[in-house]
């Protein structure tokens, strides 16, 4: 094969899909479509794709998508959606789906992580080696980079749903995830905020307590993923973060919790350069899942 290989990139959200395709992620073409029923959902993805190709073959493709889902590639399930409170979207595999309508390669990963890789790699003379990314919007997802790739269990990480300790004036509040109720989801998501104060956290004056709580829970995500994986970056991203002067409140309460038990990070400083918001901006997802698709095409003629 001769030139830059054909690639699409797939971000799949839970309200929103992005849809890219070209040869070079900075010259790709971008879509935007709703997040419906999977079939209807698929069916515009496919129509997009068709277009964009014409008489062309794609060479691979890389979705980054909302979760849980099966990311082993050795699994029969490889790519099929989970337990979601998302309507009818369990069971609903677009990966091999798309790998069938294309006869392609195509990887699939969480949303989180492929912002996490894009985030870490993205056009860095030195990629961060230990990076996780925190997205706080319609859910709450994390995706951690170790080593420079992607850290997955038997699965993707899940810490949307740990348990944190109330606020001492959030005791009556039952949290909104249909699973768990008041886990960090439910109690600091975006619908957790519109069903406690009517409105978003933008909306809110910048002195209302829905900050100082949102701070506060959040923070000890920070806290639980400095402890657990000891990034050199956390990353906060979604609509959420980007309320004015979270980040400021996230990294006071990180730096209280943590006190001096680790020396390097009893700093503001340090959390200036801990806590940080994404470089990318909105485009760490969709550019993580054109990184994957260039993967799946080098592994697939390398082998």
């Amino acid at each position: 094969m001769t030139g830059k290989p054909l690639l699409a990139a797939i971000e799949t959200g839970g309200t929103k899909c992005i849809v890219s395709v070209g040869k070079d992620p900075t010259e790709a073409t971008r879509h935007r479509i709703e997040t419906v029923s999977p079939s209807e959902t698929a069916a515009s993805i496919e129509r997009i794709l068709r277009k964009e190709i014409g008489h062309s073959s794609l060479d691979a493709i890389g979705i980054a998508s909302f979760g849980p889902l099966d990311v082993d590639p050795e699994s029969a399930e490889y790519g099929q959606i989970g337990r979601t409170p998302k309507p009818h979207w369990e069971g609903f595999n677009l990966r091999s789906h798309l790998q069938e309508v294309f006869d392609c390669p195509v990887i699939s990963e969480s949303d989180v992580n492929g912002a996490a890789l894009a985030e870490a790699h993205w056009q860095l003379d030195r990629p961060i080696q230990h990076l996780a990314y925190v997205t706080v919007g319609t859910g709450i997802g994390v995706g951690v980079v170790q080593n420079g790739s992607i850290a997955n269990g038997r699965s993707h990480p899940e810490i949307g749903h740990i348990r944190v300790q109330r606020h001492p004036s959030d005791r009556t509040f039952s949290g909104t995830c249909p699973l768990h109720g008041d886990c960090l989801e439910g109690l600091a998501s975006g619908p957790a905020i519109a069903a406690r104060w009517g409105a978003t956290l933008t909306e809110l004056s910048q002195d209302h307590p829905g900050l100082v709580l949102e701070g506060f829970y959040l923070g000890q995500l920070a806290v639980n993923l400095v402890l657990h994986h000891r990034p050199d970056v956390i990353i906060f991203g979604g609509g959420v973060s980007q309320t004015p002067r979270l980040l400021e409140r996230i990294r006071h309460e990180c730096l209280l919790l943590l006190g001096d038990y680790l020396p390097e990070l009893a700093s503001a400083d340090a959390m200036d350069t801990l806590i940080a918001s994404p470089r990318l901006e909105n485009d760490s997802g969709i550019l993580g899942a054109f990184m994957m698709a260039q993967r799946a095409f080098s592994r697939t003629n390398n082998s």
